[in-house]
C-alpha cells in the first residue's frame, strides 16, 4: 500500500516545513538540518517491495554523501519474526524510537457495510445510531482551492483547529500550529487526498478529523473534540462516515493509527485504544523504524537529546 507520507505533495508540504527533499527512485527522502552543521536523513512508511536490496545499499551510500549522522527508514509491513532480516543485514538497526505508530487500529473495510458494522464492539454500533438519532450532522470538505482564495476554507480549517486545539489542550500535548495545518491542506489543495470531517449538534461543531486518502488506505491523521454535547456520541458517526467514504472511494483498509499495544494496562494510549477499539477492526504492529548510523558519537548525543527532549515515550 502507498503512503500519504510518500506523495509528491506531503514532499512539497514538508520542504515548506524547512526539509530538503531527496529521491531516491520514486520515493522521497526528508533531510533535516541540525545545528553545528549536521543533518539526518529520513525515509517515511514505505513497504518492503517498493525498497530492493539495492536501494538500500544506494541509501546508505546517500547517507554518507549527504554527510548526514543517520538515516531512518520506515518500514509498513505487519512485524512478523526476521521480517526485517534485509534492512538488518545491510548494516540498519532497530531505532529507539517511532516517528509514526508502531502499533496501529486497521479495520478491513473490504468486507460488507453491514458485515463491518456487524463486528463493531456492541457500544460502538449502539453509538452511532444514538449519534443518528440525536440528529448528529457530518459534513466533509474537500478543500479542492488554496485558503488564501477561499473564506469558507479558511473558515473550515480554523473550526477544525479550534477542536483539534482543545483536545491537545486538554490532553497536555503540544500539538501543532493553525499555520502547520494551513499549509498542509494547500498543498494538497490539487488532490483527492485529504478531507476534513466536521460533526456539529444543534448547529454548533463538536468534533472533527483530517483523513487522508490514498493507496487504497484512509488514515486518521489528525482530530479534536469539545467536551460539550458528549452525551450525542458525535465522533461515533464521523468515523462512520469516514468509513463509508472510504469505501465508496474503493479503500481497503481504514488505519486509525496510535494505539496501545494490546495487554498494555499502563500505555498513555489506553483511552484512545478503547475508543478506535469500538469500531472493530484488529491491532496491527508494523516493522517501524531502523536507523543506519553513519557518525556513532553524533548518534549518541542526538539520541541522548531525544531521551530528555521527549521523556517516556
Amino acid at each position: 500500500m502507498k503512503s500519504i507520507l510518500q506523495t509528491p505533495e506531503w514532499a512539497n508540504f514538508k520542504k515548506s516545513q524547512g526539509f530538503e527533499i531527496l529521491r531516491l527512485g520514486k520515493l522521497f527522502i526528508h533531510k533535516k538540518k541540525m545545528p553545528l552543521g549536521q543533518s539526518f536523513l529520513y525515509l517515511p512508511e514505505v513497504s518492503a517491495k517498493d525498497i530492493n536490496a539495492q536501494q538500500i545499499d544506494e541509501l546508505k551510500k546517500l547517507t554518507k554523501e549527504q554527510k548526514s549522522i543517520f538515516t531512518r527508514l520506515e518500514l509498513l509491513d505487519k512485524f512478523r519474526q526476521n521480517s526485517d532480516k534485509l534492512v538488518l543485514h545491510f548494516g540498519f538497526s532497530k531505532s529507539f524510537e517511532e516517528v509514526q505508530p508502531k502499533w496501529r487500529q486497521m479495520s478491513d473495510l473490504s468486507k460488507t457495510r453491514e458485515t463491518i458494522l456487524s463486528e463493531m464492539k456492541q457500544k460502538g454500533r449502539y453509538n452511532v445510531k444514538l449519534a443518528g438519532r440525536r440528529q448528529v450532522e457530518v459534513k466533509s470538505e474537500k478543500l479542492k482551492v488554496k485558503s488564501k482564495d477561499s473564506e469558507e476554507k479558511t473558515k473550515i480549517i480554523r473550526t477544525f483547529y479550534a477542536l483539534y486545539k482543545q483536545t491537545n489542550e486538554r490532553e497536555h500535548l503540544a500539538g501543532r500550529s493553525l499555520e502547520y495545518f494551513q499549509n498542509l491542506v494547500d498543498n494538497f489543495a490539487d488532490s483527492d487526498y485529504l478531507k476534513i470531517y466536521i460533526a456539529s449538534y444543534q448547529g454548533e461543531p463538536i468534533c472533527t478529523a483530517l483523513v487522508g486518502f490514498c493507496g487504497g488506505v484512509a488514515s486518521y491523521l489528525y482530530g479534536g473534540s469539545s467536551r460539550r454535547h458528549r452525551e450525542v456520541m458525535a465522533p461515533y458517526l464521523m468515523h462512520w462516515k469516514v468509513i463509508l467514504d472510504a469505501k465508496e472511494k474503493g479503500c481497503k483498509l481504514y488505519d486509525l493509527l496510535g494505539r496501545a499495544a494490546p495487554g498494555d494496562e499502563k500505555s498513555k494510549w489506553q483511552g484512545v485504544t478503547r475508543f478506535k477499539e469500538q469500531f472493530g477492526g484488529e491491532a496491527v504492529e508494523v516493522l517501524g523504524s531502523y536507523d543506519f548510523v553513519a557518525k556513532p558519537l553524533w548518534y549518541t548525543l542526538f539520541k541522548t537529546v531525544e531521551k530528555i527532549r521527549r521523556p517516556g515515550e
